[in-house]
């Protein structure tokens, strides 16, 4: 009985270690352009779909009034990239271009 327990133990922990591994490899990527059609403190909205900006997430911008995320506004065009974790979109790197006059 003494060995079966060991064992269950043994088994136990070497899942609770593995746990964290399925869940990294579970991630998704995505990459999304759009207009952005809503605005929030940490997210905005692109198409119907939100996305929240991650922790440490950088933003690239050849536009001196777009060097905050607090800077965008609704109907800019943004593309952006990062992971989908649980259905939620968190936002890693958000890019933004000047439009050129047409």
């Amino acid at each position: 009985m003494n060995n079966f327990k060991t064992l269950l133990t043994q088994l136990l922990i070497v899942s609770a270690l593995l746990l964290p591994w399925t869940t990294a490899g579970a991630l998704e990527t995505f990459e999304k352009a759009g207009f952005i059609s809503d605005l929030g403190y940490d997210l905005f909205v692109i198409r119907g779909q939100s996305y929240r900006i991650a922790p440490g997430a950088k933003l690239r911008s050849n536009d001196a009034a777009r060097q905050k995320f607090s800077d965008f506004k609704v109907g800019d065009e943004i593309w952006s990239k990062g992971k989908i974790l649980n259905g939620v979109y968190y936002v890693d790197i958000i890019s933004y271009e000047t439009p050129e006059p047409s």
